[in-house]
Order: structure tokens, then C-alpha cells, then sequence
């Protein structure tokens, strides 16, 4: 392309030049020679400001939407998904200022990030999305199915699909069904209890061994029951914080699990019951 304009714009300077020698022959010299110049000059440079703008401002018809450094927990669906969320908003544009702002737009309506940082070309059909994604921090069920959940219990738009490695534990019977509003939290302490308690745990290194919180008993006795990867009940009773007052405290709790993964590499030591963990005194099994 620029060598075509670049053979145009020299052939169409020698004519010029042809019509300008003609004319710089006296007696025309004295007052032909400047302003033939000028036009000249005006002529080429408007046109090659003409073709570089068609040039440069061609629609695209194809685009590639890179996430730049997305978490390690987005998988490739949920890029494909949110790239061809954003695409439509490109395709057959010059990817000016108020197109990459509509891609941004479209990001951010998809409800999978807080905020979508920045949307630029760096390429000539190549767009790069720097963005805050909303993170899961857990799965929930209620009677509608189940969604993933922040860390603030904020629910993750339903087609969200995160890195089949991610380890996300499973809140069971929740006393309240998902919110109407998309932006609104999980209503319930119980939710909140169980997020706050995933938030403690969640950096031990017998975390992987815990799939389930089960909140059936919340309304009743405010106690939560850890379910393992062998469907043994840990009963760790209050929230963290809250707890009654013989209740054995949460970094009691902590160390008795840890006690117990180094003992037998297990946090329910193999038993396939119930484990008790709240009386600060002992620990039972049923």
C-alpha cells in the first residue's frame, strides 16, 4: 500500500512539474513560479493525507481480544466467551476511540469484572483488555441450580467457567435463594458466615480436602459443618469471631486440623462419621 502511494504520488509530482516548467517560461516566470509551487505542494500533500486517512481508517473484519495478565483460574471458554462479547462492538469498525469505549461498555455489562481497566489497540487487528476480574471465591446451590460466588458473595453471571484445576468449595442449603438483582450479594448471615470462614482456611495446605459447607443447621444453631472429600461431617460450630462461650476459638480449631493432617495426612484422620471440633476441651467422633 505505501509503495503504491508512494509510485502515485511521484508520477502525479513529475506532471505537475511538466505544467510547472511550461508555465515558469518568460514572461509567466516572475509570477508563476511561487504560486505553482504552492499548488503543488497543497495538491500532494492533501491527497496523501487523503489516502493515508482511507488507509488507516479501514474496517476490520477480523479482530483478536487479548486479556492482559487475566488470573491463572480464567480458562480459554471464558476468554472465548467474553471475546465474543466484545468483537461485535469491533468487527467493521476502524477501532477508533468510540469503538474500543462500546467494547468496554459491552465487557462491562457482561458482569464478570469489576472493572475493565483499559480497552487499546496495539496492532493492527490486535486489541488488548486490561481488566479486574470479578474472582470466585466459592460455588452455591440452591433450589435453581448452582452459581459461583465472590468473596463478598456477589453471584458470577451463570455462564461463568473458571480453570478446571480451581478448587472451589460447595455451599449447600443456603437459607435464601440467589438475589433478583445481579449486583446485589447472597442475602443470608449464613452465606456470609461460611465466606468468611473459606476466607480463613482457604490457605492451608489440607484446604483441597474440604468440598462442601453445609448450612442446614445455620438457622437453628448458627453452626457451620465442614463436609470432606470422604463425606466425613467436621462440626466447626460458630462463625469466626462468634464463637459461644465454651466454644473452642477458631485458631484452636485451626491447629487441631493441622494437628491432625500432619498426624495422618487427613483432617478427618480417614473416619467416614461425624467430628465434632466445638467443645473447647476435646475432640469427639461419632
Amino acid at each position: 500500500m505505501i509503495r503504491y502511494m508512494f509510485s502515485t504520488v511521484c508520477g502525479l509530482f513529475a506532471r505537475l512539474w511538466e505544467v510547472g516548467v511550461s508555465l515558469c517560461r518568460p514572461p509567466a516566470a516572475r509570477w508563476s513560479l511561487p504560486t505553482v509551487s504552492i499548488l503543488v505542494a497543497l495538491v500532494i500533500l492533501s491527497w496523501s493525507v487523503k489516502q493515508l486517512r482511507i488507509h488507516v481508517h479501514q474496517p476490520v473484519e477480523e479482530v483478536t481480544i487479548r486479556f492482559i495478565e487475566a488470573p491463572h483460574w480464567v480458562g480459554e471458554s471464558l476468554k472465548n466467551h467474553l471475546g465474543s462479547t466484545a468483537a461485535p462492538w469491533l468487527l467493521g469498525t476502524s477501532l477508533q476511540r468510540t469503538d474500543l469505549n462500546n467494547a468496554r461498555e459491552a465487557l462491562m455489562a457482561s458482569g464478570c469484572f469489576r472493572d475493565v481497566l483499559q480497552v487499546q489497540r496495539s496492532g493492527t487487528t490486535i486489541i488488548d483488555v486490561t481488566a479486574i476480574f470479578l474472582e470466585p471465591d466459592a460455588r452455591i446451590i440452591d433450589r435453581y441450580g448452582s452459581l459461583l460466588i465472590d468473596d463478598q458473595g456477589l453471584p458470577l453471571p451463570a455462564g461463568y467457567r473458571v480453570h478446571k484445576d480451581t478448587h472451589l468449595v460447595t455451599l449447600r442449603s443456603p437459607a435464601y435463594d440467589r438475589p433478583l438483582a445481579t449486583d446485589e450479594p447472597w442475602s443470608g448471615t449464613d452465606v456470609a458466615a461460611a465466606l468468611s470462614l473459606l476466607a480463613l482456611i482457604d490457605q492451608q495446605p489440607w484446604y483441597d480436602q474440604i468440598i462442601e459447607v453445609d448450612l442446614s443447621s445455620f438457622d437453628r444453631d448458627t453452626s457451620l459443618v465442614l463436609i470432606t472429600d470422604i463425606q466425613t461431617r467436621i462440626i466447626w460450630g460458630s462463625p469466626p469471631g462468634e464463637e459461644a462461650g465454651l466454644e473452642c476459638l477458631a485458631p484452636q480449631k485451626i491447629e487441631r486440623l493441622n494437628w491432625f493432617h500432619e498426624q495422618v495426612g487427613r483432617i478427618d484422620q480417614h473416619h467416614r462419621g461425624t467430628i465434632d471440633f466445638t467443645d473447647s476441651s476435646m475432640v469427639t467422633k461419632n
